[in-house]
Formats: structure tokens, sequence, C-alpha cells
């Protein structure tokens, strides 16, 4: 049996039109299935890791990235103490930003998903898990807790905070939105940074820790980052004046952000940030708190996915 999971409120309702496309395809081909709305956070992390548990020929995830990070946190944890994960993980993209699709299927399959045509999309999905051709993807961790994309700490986590506010309105274009009135806000964080051992001190304007390369609707924070080269890939963003600050995100926009001296780029295989006071983290557009020490480590191809 498939199980559908899908996010009731994503991208405005357009997840479960989606999901309604995606059942009566599997209706029609006489395909066993199951469909299941998610009522809160973290749900859909609980119910990936029930269906893991009894067992399912694939999941489908509906919604966007942060509705996938629950699916694939729900998943990992299934499979702890196991040699490797099992239960394959088909995502169908139906938020506001649906970052991952564009590195894991490219940018052509990233348009054919956010084409109003639900049917096509649908249709799109249905075929990939039915061909059950499966590839391993690196997954990545934060204190144990798996993602698929990106974590990031520092403005960016503020950004998604204040962009939450505007979301149902403004959809994709949400995070630009609150760019600027969150840069007014910011102060840098100061951190302590391990990476693979090596120990560095500083005020930084953000991390972001990447699987993939894109975040916030679209920006390309990561271009080197591979989601099959067993490494994370940092990026690092030193203290900036504000009026600096404001040339990040035009910059993301534009691919130009390596030319600001403050960026820097790292590749390793584990990195632990330490803060000395309780900061959000941002996990492929979910936020969680946390204190102290939180350590990343990357899971080199341990998560299946439908192709």
């Amino acid at each position: 049996m498939f199980h559908i999971i899908v996010n009731p409120t994503a991208g405005n309702g357009r997840g479960l039109v989606r999901a309604a496309h995606l059942a009566g395809l599997f209706e029609s081909g006489g395909v066993e299935y199951s469909l299941t709305q998610t009522n809160a956070p973290l749900h859909a992390r609980d119910l990936a890791r029930q269906i893991c548990a009894g067992g399912s020929r694939g999941i489908i995830g509906i919604g966007g990235d942060g509705t996938m990070q629950e699916i694939a946190a729900g998943i990992a944890a299934a499979s702890e103490g196991r040699a490797e994960i099992s239960t394959p993980l088909a995502v169908f993209p139906g938020g506001s930003g649906n970052d991952f699709v564009l590195t894991a299927e490219g940018i052509h399959a990233a348009r054919t998903y956010g084409t109003r045509n639900h049917a096509a999309a649908a249709l799109a999905v249905c075929n990939r898990v039915l061909r059950g051709e499966v590839s391993r993807i690196d997954l990545l961790t934060a204190n144990g807790t798996a993602f698929l994309n990106i974590g990031n700490m520092g403005i960016d986590s503020l950004i998604v905070a204040n962009a939450m506010r505007h979301k149902r309105r403004l959809g994709r274009y949400a995070y630009l939105a609150a760019v600027y009135s969150s840069i007014l806000e910011y102060e840098s964080l100061p951190l302590t940074l391990t990476i693979d051992g090596e120990v560095s001190h500083g005020r930084y304007t953000l991390a972001a820790i990447c699987n993939g390369q894109f975040y916030g609707g679209g920006m390309h924070i990561a271009p080197m980052a591979d989601l099959r080269d067993g490494r994370i890939t940092l990026c690092l963003v030193q203290a900036m004046s504000r009026p600096r600050t404001m040339m990040i995100f035009p910059s993301l926009l534009l691919r130009q952000h390596h030319r600001l001296r403050e960026v820097c780029f790292v590749q390793c295989s584990s990195f632990t940030l330490n803060t000395p006071d309780p900061q959000k983290l941002c996990l492929d557009g979910n936020l969680y708190e946390h204190s102290s020490d939180i350590t990343f480590r990357v899971k080199p191809r341990a998560m299946p996915i439908f192709i």
C-alpha cells in the first residue's frame, strides 16, 4: 500500500486539490492507498513513523518543504538501529516555496509542479511512484532530527518567523516581504563553530547548513551543494552593517552573493555551532527552539526517494 500524507493548509489549499487528483488516479488504476491529512505541527512526522512501523510501498508527501522535513524525520526515526532506511519518499510539492525539488529534480520539474494544472502534476507523481525507481540521497541531521534541504540560523530564522505572518496572503513571496523588516530588528550572533574538529569564534549574520541548493522561494544560497556527495555545504556570513546586510538578498537573487567579502563556503562532514543564548533554528522552513550546542551530521545516501 502507498500512503499519502497531505498538509491541508499548504499552498492555500493547493495540497488538498493535488491529493484529490492523485487519489483519483490510484483509484482508477486499482492501486491500494491510504490518505491522511495533517492537523498540527509535527503530525506528519508522527504519521510517517507509524506508517513505516506498519510497512509501506512508499510515502507520498504533499505540501511544502516543511511538510517534507517532518515526513523525512519520521521515516528516519522509524529506521533507527536498522542497517538502512527502506521506505521511499515521493515529494509532491504543494506548498508556497518548494525549494527542495529545485535541487532534487531540477528547475524544469519544479516548473511542472508549479503549474496550476494539478491533474498533470498528479499524473507525473503517479507515474513516478508506480515505476518504482528509487535513488538515494544524503540526509542531514541536527541533534538527531533529520532534514532534507537546508538548516539555517541567524537573520534567516527571524525572516522565516516574520514570513509566516504573510504566508497565506503572499505565498512564495512571503519570505522576500519579510526580509527588510527583519534586517531592521536583527543583531548579529556570537557563534562558536566546530567544523570537522576545528574550532573558531566570531559574530555572524547567518549560517546556512545545506544539503540542497535553494531556499527562501528560489534563492540560490549554495550552488555547489550536492544531494549525493556525502558532504555538508556551509554558507557562513560574518557580521555586517545593516546597509550591507540589505545587499545579501538582492545578491542571492542575482547569484552574486559569493562576491561579498563576508560570505564564505565550507564543505565538511560534521559541524557544531554554539550560541550563548537560546535561538531559533530553521530546518526546511520549520522553526525549532534550541539552546547550547547543535551538531549537524550527514548520513550519506541514506534517504530513498522515488525518481
